[in-house]
């Protein structure tokens, strides 16, 4: 058989796969997201001062930060599903940066004298409840993944983790009363680091055909 032969002969055998679809796949991470934060509020109710309709600044300030780094490496790892190299990962890039400096300012903080560790066993509690509320998303995203054709594993499970990770800080944070900076910059910015180290490590494993 010849080589024209054997490519018609493929070429008979192939249908057509219709593509991942971008939009919906951040149309379900945003799902995911949006019901693991109600859930959380629901079992374990919001915090005081946001129920009063008047949260702390701080609070608001690092919620958004936590909700903008969802976002941004939501649409990242969405992105990188579909087999494309490269190409818009700054944003998400430069918002998990923001979070890392969260530790290093309380550090400052906290030397000054200005700010007080929390208990282990209250930062814990947040760790484990933001670890549980990120789960979901994480989950939606590494399914999508795996029906795309990502080409760089690797980054796509680290961004998927990023972006669980920042939905369960998230939703904890509108859920704890803490409202001490070292107690927010540490445990649940360490939800993030958690979430994304694992996605990085464990979601390559499933994606690959």
């Amino acid at each position: 058989m010849n080589s024209q032969a054997l490519i018609d002969q493929l070429s008979e055998d192939m249908t057509s796969v219709k593509p991942l679809s971008v939009r919906n796949s951040r149309l379900l991470a945003l799902a995911a997201a949006a019901s693991s934060t109600a859930a959380v509020l629901a079992f374990l109710g919001v915090r005081s001062d946001i129920a009063a309709g008047a949260p702390s600044p701080v609070i608001l300030l690092v919620a958004g930060l936590f909700a903008l780094t969802a976002i941004s490496a939501g649409i990242t790892a969405t992105r990188l599903a579909r087999p494309a190299v490269g190409g818009g990962q700054g944003g998400a890039l430069w918002m998990a940066a923001a979070i890392g400096l969260l530790p290093a300012i309380s550090l400052i903080e906290y030397l000054l004298g200005a700010g007080q560790p929390t208990s282990s066993e209250v930062a814990l509690r947040c760790l484990y409840w933001g670890i549980a509320a990120s789960l979901v998303t994480l989950g939606v995203l590494t399914r999508r993944l795996k029906q795309g054709a990502p080409v760089l594993p690797e980054r796509a499970g680290l961004f998927a983790g990023l972006a669980a990770g920042a939905v369960g800080a998230f939703a904890i944070t509108l859920e704890c009363n803490n409202s001490q900076f070292v107690h927010l910059a540490l445990s649940h910015a360490a939800i993030v680091a958690t979430m994304a180290l694992a996605g990085r490590t464990l979601i390559p494993r499933f994606i690959r055909w």
